[in-house]
């Protein structure tokens, strides 16, 4: 009896429908590469799509890698600031997709609290009494603080969509609109080397600050806030 094959050729599935795709050698791939073009980087990626061989696909991604990078490669002054503004979308996005976690998760808890309350009403209302003991077996103040918090949550998504809204409008170079994350994930951009070189001043600041604080003279003697006029018994003049 046959048995029916549920394992797909993707080659064959794409010839199908139409598009023809053949294996690309290592030598049509560099050319690819190195073409760095739109229709370069459409061609590797439908390759990847079929291509099964893990050695073959490892190269293959190299030279998508490559195109990419000589595709979206600045050639001006407002392209690296529209490059740049791509990297900044990209990390509020996720800074966005946490908010909206977080604000799931208050929400959980906003949700467990009012039926607790309601739950907790009926007890109230069915043993009035009792009311003056149970009554603070349930704290509405818990219940008005996840609101405050979810309220902040709230507007820091609201303004956090429409920062990404308004900066997509400032991209005009048309191969930046739809950049991918992964390609902006490979670099390392000035900001942050800014912001790495003020962690190590700082850092650099505190160490010679807690130096002065612990100095000690050469007997080992650590006379960090020692007073010596503070018996009396001194004559420095202090």
């Amino acid at each position: 009896m046959a048995t029916k094959k549920t394992k797909v050729n993707n080659k064959k599935v794409a010839a199908k429908k139409g598009t023809v795709i053949k294996d690309l050698a290592p030598g049509e791939l560099q050319k690819l590469a190195n073409a760095g073009t739109k229709e370069a980087i459409a061609k590797i990626e439908q390759y990847l799509k079929i291509e099964q061989d893990e050695e073959k696909r490892a190269y293959a991604e190299m030279a998508l890698e490559e195109c990419e990078f000589i595709y979206y490669q600045p050639n001006s002054e407002k392209e690296d600031q529209e490059f740049m503004l791509c990297e900044l979308i990209r990390r509020r996005k996720i800074d966005l997709e946490d908010l909206m976690m977080e604000a799931g998760a208050v929400q959980m808890k906003l949700d467990k609290l009012m039926l607790e309350k309601k739950v907790h009403d009926k007890i109230i209302a069915k043993h009035k009494d009792k009311k003056e003991v149970w009554q603070y077996n349930y704290i509405p103040d818990f219940l008005l603080t996840e609101k405050d918090a979810l309220q902040q949550l709230e507007d820091m998504i609201g303004y956090e969509e429409e920062w990404i809204a308004e900066a997509k409008k400032m991209i005009t170079a048309p191969r930046y609109k739809n950049i991918p994350d992964h390609h902006l994930a490979h670099f390392a951009f000035e900001f942050d080397e800014a912001l790495d070189e003020g962690e190590d001043d700082e850092a650099d600041y505190d160490d010679a600050d807690y130096d002065m604080a612990t100095e000690v003279d050469e007997d080992g003697y650590d006379y960090e806030d020692d007073d010596c006029c503070s018996d009396g018994s001194c004559s420095c003049g202090n």
